[in-house]
C-alpha cells in the first residue's frame, strides 16, 4: 500500500494505517471524493477544510495532480469517472477533486501560492561545461558555433555586469 493510500484511509476511518498492509477492495470502495478533497486540502493548505480565502502554502497544483495518480491507480474502478448519482467510480476523477486543483492553480496564477522550485540559477562552472559540450559536438558546419553563441549571449551580459561591479570575478586561467 502506498503512503498516499494510507493517508487517505487514515482520513476516512480516523486511525493510522501502516504502508505494509494490503488494502482490500471494500476499504477502497468506501473512499469518496470528499475524502480525496480533504486529503488534497491537507496537502496544499495544511488543513482539511480551509477557508475560501486560504492560500496554498504546502503544495502546487502540479504536485496535487501528480499525487492523485497514486491513489487513482489503486482504485478498483480506476478507469471509470466518478458518478455522483450512483456514488461509484474513481473518486479521484470527480469534479470536486478537480475543483480543489483548480483553486490551487488560480492561487498560483495570482502568485499567492507556493513558489515553483523548478528554476535555479546556472552557476559559472555549469555554464562553462555547457559551452564546451556544445562546441565539442561533431556537427558539420557552423551550426555548433551558432548554438553555443546563442546560449552564451545572455550569460555574457550578466557576467560582464557582475565583473564591472566587482560582485563576481571568475578564475579564467
Amino acid at each position: 500500500m502506498s503512503l498516499d493510500i494510507a493517508l487517505l484511509l487514515f482520513l476516512k476511518v480516523d486511525r493510522p494505517f501502516n504502508t505494509d498492509t494490503v488494502s482490500n477492495k471494500s476499504k477502497l470502495l468506501e473512499i469518496t471524493p470528499d475524502d480525496v478533497c480533504r486529503w488534497m486540502n491537507l496537502r496544499a493548505f495544511g488543513e482539511e477544510n480551509p477557508a475560501e480565502d486560504a492560500k496554498p502554502v504546502n503544495a502546487r497544483a502540479s504536485t496535487l495532480d501528480y499525487a492523485k495518480k497514486d491513489p487513482s491507480s489503486f482504485m478498483p474502478r480506476c478507469t471509470v469517472p466518478w458518478d455522483p448519482i450512483r456514488n461509484e467510480g474513481n473518486p479521484t476523477r470527480s469534479d470536486l477533486v478537480n475543483a480543489v486543483i483548480k483553486k490551487v492553480k488560480r492561487s498560483e496564477i495570482r502568485r499567492e501560492g507556493v513558489q515553483s522550485a523548478a528554476r535555479r540559477p546556472v552557476d559559472y562552472e555549469e555554464f562553462i561545461r555547457l559551452l564546451k559540450l556544445s562546441r565539442s559536438k561533431n556537427d558539420k558546419g557552423t551550426l555548433k558555433y551558432l548554438v553555443s553563441a546563442v546560449r552564451a549571449l545572455p550569460h555574457c551580459g550578466v557576467l560582464l555586469y557582475n565583473q564591472l561591479h566587482g560582485e563576481y570575478r571568475p578564475d579564467l586561467s
